[in-house]
């Protein structure tokens, strides 16, 4: 059933009556609030939610799909795809141009929407752009939010944009908002799985240290191969130093321009990078294996507490994240790690700054 409420937004339940009940309610339902809805990333995104593979087989879930005015049209289309891949798992979409609405009562909020890098426009006033619709975010999630949302932030500058919006909603617990770093953690996976002749699944614990930027740096060092049958080797071990910190550095680093030269997108890659870290931060990470997430530093490595840097983490069954803090560095690797700071520790203290004249 279909039927538009008084307010900015259109419901669609979901919810079968027959189907597999007694299996579907184990889980209570959770609410994914999702900005940015009628784009491609969400799009994408979407796909995984539906069919499971984020959350789980038996985790109901109730979506709340924000966008523009403009876009509402679009996001109604959005929705009657969801109804129509019949999923078991989505019980409910909410289709809404009003963030409060959007965010009330969410568990676990994707923000995807902000403004582009368009032809012409200054860093200064991307940022700026950035800077207030996260702002904005901030203050409603304080309004209106559980104090136990999961906030994960997409939108570039993401690690900058997820300090904002942290700072701006005070009262839920700072380890609760993470960045996206997923997306460059799988091209540097993929990269090195490719450069060795191994399956994604045969490696572990490669990381990508620092800003969603050019100084963003993707570590093999630590990265171990486990073929099945085979001795567990230090990835470092099968490859060139002068691959490692040359030829993969510079893949990742321009990875997305290239893509986008030949297709003008990245949403399939970006949509799974988001999706994959939903998993480990919901469902926990595999024993002895870390992932990259951007998260507000505790002080670990030098980087100053409360930066939003990317880090080696590792997740409880419960969602609790913990950096690793014990990784050996060397010479290069500081080098690399500090530059990436130093970048967004400047572009923090710019936004913020920004954030307080508005």
């Amino acid at each position: 059933m279909v039927f538009l409420s008084k307010s900015a937004s259109v419901i669609h339940d979901l919810r079968y009556d027959h189907l597999c009940e007694d299996k579907r309610r184990k889980l209570a339902p959770i609410t994914i609030c999702i900005t940015g809805a009628a784009g491609r990333i969400a799009y994408s995104l979407i796909q995984s939610l539906a069919k499971g593979d984020v959350f789980g087989h038996e985790q109901l879930l109730v979506l709340h799909l924000l966008d523009i005015e403009q876009s509402k049209e679009a996001m109604e289309g959005v929705a009657m795809e969801i109804e129509d891949m019949a999923s078991h798992v989505v019980e409910k979409c909410v289709i809404t141009t009003s963030i409060k609405e959007a965010l009330s009562g969410a568990d676990v909020a994707v923000l995807i929407a902000s403004v582009p890098h368009l032809p012409g426009m200054e860093r200064k006033d991307l940022l700026k752009a950035n800077v207030r619709i996260f702002k904005e975010t901030g203050e409603t999630l304080e309004q209106v939010a559980k104090r136990s949302i999961k906030v994960l932030v997409v939108a570039n500058p993401c690690n900058t944009n997820a300090l904002i919006c942290m700072e701006y909603a005070p009262s839920i617990p700072r380890h609760q908002f993470t960045g996206l770093s997923m997306l460059d953690h799988n091209r540097t996976l993929a990269q090195l799985a490719l450069k060795i002749g191994a399956t994604t699944d045969e490696v572990s614990n490669v990381v990508v240290w620092g800003n969603h930027s050019a100084t963003m740096y993707p570590d093999i060092s630590h990265a171990i191969v486990h073929k099945i049958g085979e001795v567990v080797r230090p990835a470092s071990h099968l490859v060139s130093n002068e691959w490692a910190r040359d030829t993969l550095m510079k893949s990742v680093r321009t990875r997305y321009a290239e893509v986008m030269k030949r297709r003008g997108m990245t949403t399939m890659s970006t949509g799974k990078a988001i999706a994959d870290h939903l998993k480990y931060w919901t469902r926990g990470t595999p024993l002895g294996q870390f992932v990259s997430m951007a998260v507000p530093s505790d002080g670990t490595y030098g980087i100053v507490k409360g930066v939003f840097y990317s880090f080696p983490v590792q997740v409880n069954k419960y969602g609790d994240i913990r950096v690793v803090a014990d990784l050996d560095i060397n010479e290069f690797s500081r080098e690399m790690i500090n530059n990436s700071y130093t970048e967004l520790q400047s572009e923090a203290e710019e936004a913020l700054a920004l954030a307080e004249l508005m």
